[in-house]
This record gives structure tokens, C-alpha cells and sequence, in this order.
């Protein structure tokens, strides 16, 4: 073998291992860039993970919350519905009692017509008159049962107005936090 084919030869050798050099330099560098990209890659998805468990638990705490809400009204809308019923019974009783004034009304009306103005007839005027004063201060109690069930469905109202107020405040700050990513 000649000098100038050892040398061609001895060239090309250096010309390999250069390559083969660099060819080992290019996968180091596709190797450490691979590995960024796999760090970054699972940094992503465990603070995706994070924010999606964040997501998660203000939600479910806002839930639980509503629920908390839903119970209080229901409680509020119960005792409203219990007043209501009491204010039924209170006016029945006032019915009854304005049909029984009418009665002793029409009782006295007839005794005053009557020309025998007896002491029978007078008793009878006069008791019918303490029926009616009876009467008169059974609707006094039932107007006041009655102002004092409206005065409680009117606190209960207030009550059910705030917790429906915090209730639409909460059901809008419910999306918030989704609203950081663009999607």
C-alpha cells in the first residue's frame, strides 16, 4: 500500500471519527433536550393536576355551601308555611266570629222591637252585649296572632331575600377560578 492511499486512508479514518464524534454530540444534546422536554412536560401536568384538584375543592366547598342555604330557606319557607296555617285558623275563627255577632245583633234588634220592655227582655239585651263585648276581644287576639304571623313571614321573607342574595353571589364566583385558562 502506498503512502498517499495509508494517507487517504488515515483521512477518511479521521473524517469518520469526527463524525462518529459529532454524531455522538448531536444525540447528547437531542438527549439532554428530550429529557427537558419530559421534565417540563410532567412539571405541566402536575401543577394541571394541582389547579384541577384546587378546581375541585372550591367547587365542592361552594356546594356544600349552597346546600347550607338550600336548608336554611327550606327551615324559613316551613315556618312561613306554619304561619300561613295558624293565619288560616285565625281568620276561620274570626269568621265564626262575625257570623255570631250578626246573630247577636239580630237577637238584639229583635228584642228592642219587640213593645214589652220587660226585664227578661232587658237581661237578654244585656247578655247578648257581653257576647258581643266576648266576641270583640276574641278578634283582638285573633288580629294580634295574626300581626304577629305576618310580622314572622315578613322576618322569614327578609331572611330567604339575604340567603338568595348570598346564593347569586356565590353561583357567579363559582366560575372564577376556571376563568384563568384561555380555553
Amino acid at each position: 500500500m502506498s503512502i498517499e492511499k495509508q494517507e487517504q486512508t488515515g483521512v477518511m479514518a479521521e473524517n469518520i471519527q469526527m463524525q462518529f464524534i459529532a454524531a455522538i454530540k448531536s444525540q447528547e444534546q437531542l438527549n439532554r433536550r428530550n429529557s427537558q422536554i419530559i421534565r417540563y412536560g410532567v412539571f405541566i401536568l402536575l401543577v394541571f393536576f394541582a389547579v384541577v384538584i384546587f378546581l375541585n375543592w372550591s367547587q365542592r366547598n361552594n356546594m356544600d355551601r349552597m346546600g347550607e342555604y338550600i336548608e336554611e330557606m327550606a327551615k324559613g319557607v316551613s315556618s312561613m308555611n306554619n304561619a300561613i296555617g295558624q293565619m288560616q285558623n285565625n281568620m276561620s275563627s274570626m269568621e265564626q266570629g262575625i257570623n255570631k255577632v250578626a246573630s247577636h245583633t239580630s237577637v238584639i234588634s229583635r228584642s228592642i222591637v219587640q213593645p214589652d220592655n220587660s226585664v227578661a227582655v232587658l237581661s237578654h239585651i244585656a247578655n247578648s252585649v257581653r257576647l258581643l263585648q266576648d266576641d270583640a276581644h276574641g278578634f283582638s287576639k285573633s288580629i294580634e296572632s295574626i300581626n304577629y304571623n305576618l310580622n314572622n313571614i315578613n322576618k322569614q321573607m327578609k331572611q330567604l331575600n339575604r340567603k338568595l342574595g348570598i346564593m347569586g353571589q356565590d353561583i357567579n364566583r363559582m366560575p372564577s377560578p376556571g376563568k384563568m385558562f384561555p380555553f
